[in-house]
């Protein structure tokens, strides 16, 4: 997971950090499950803020799940994460948010799906994206 969910996005930011128009942002995709084991309802939404990860630095878990992963696990069980996706999207917020001189935005969609219509009706570039949206047609 750090290689698809930190690694990658930190290039990319520091991607966007060599390019010459200096008001580029970068706007990096995470997800709505970022929060560990907090909880939220309708009517108590869970606050638009990062999740904290005290005490534990980001970049030492980072350092971790590309390296022995224990640290990282232990972390990640301790602060109630439930696998190692929300938990590499939470930590890569946190270390895309330290890089100074990028104009980062981050949103946190509940869903990633199929494409309605660009670049084709139903694109969807990897099979889970695929499974998701059979499942969604099943389901209709």
């Amino acid at each position: 997971a750090a290689m698809s969910n930190i690694t990658s996005s930190l290039q990319l930011q520091a991607l966007t950090r060599q390019l010459k128009n200096k008001n580029a942002k970068f706007v990096h995709v995470s997800t709505a499950f970022v929060h560990g084991s907090t909880t939220g309802t309708a009517l108590s939404p869970l606050p638009e803020e990062l999740f904290s990860l005290h005490p534990y630095d980001p970049e030492e878990l980072y350092r971790s799940m590309i390296e022995t992963q224990s640290y990282a696990s232990s972390a990640m069980h301790k602060l109630g994460f439930p696998n190692t996706y929300t938990f590499s999207k939470c930590v890569c917020e946190h270390l895309l948010l330290r890089n100074d001189g990028v104009n980062t935005i981050i949103v946190r969609p509940s869903i990633v799906g199929p494409a309605v219509s660009e670049p084709h009706e139903g694109w969807a570039g990897e099979t889970p994206s695929t499974v998701v949206a059979a499942a969604c047609l099943y389901l209709m």
